[in-house]
């Protein structure tokens, strides 16, 4: 299965709402839904660049060692070595994090109005550390 197509079933997954790591309808702080493609308005990158800047704050990797291309669509910022405090910009990670809820009907359309709202669909590691989600394996 190509990579657009992959993207797409998940993508499609999410609108349909097949994926819920709720427990009791309340966030389980899993960090499934940390994606590395987010919308973010300009205002939200300027001040993340400089969270992390001022806070010195690297990249984690989460691959999968038999998988040439890497291909890391998860969050750069999701720290899942520790099983509290996850997200490492969490204090000023983007509106579109602060809003999602993985069990909620709604969320595909209110994720569509955020978009609308002068956000654009970031490559959140090429964004803040200069790199392509996509990556040769380096041996």
């Amino acid at each position: 299965m190509e990579n657009v197509s992959v993207l797409e079933y998940v993508r499609k997954g999410m609108e349909d709402n097949l994926y819920n790591y709720t427990r009791d309808g309340k966030c389980s702080g899993c960090g499934n839904c940390c994606s590395n493609i987010l919308p973010m308005s300009k205002k939200e990158v300027d001040v993340i660049h400089r969270y992390i800047k001022k806070r010195n704050i690297k990249k984690c990797k989460h691959m999968l060692p038999v998988v040439t291309p890497v291909l890391d669509m998860t969050c750069p910022f999701l720290d899942t070595d520790t099983k509290i405090e996850k997200c490492k910009i969490y204090p000023v990670r983007p509106e579109i994090c602060k809003q999602f809820i993985c069990d909620n009907e709604q969320r595909a359309k209110h994720n569509r109005k955020l978009i609308g709202q002068t956000r654009t669909v970031i490559d959140v590691r090429k964004e803040f550390f200069n790199e392509s989600d996509i990556t040769e394996r380096r041996t």
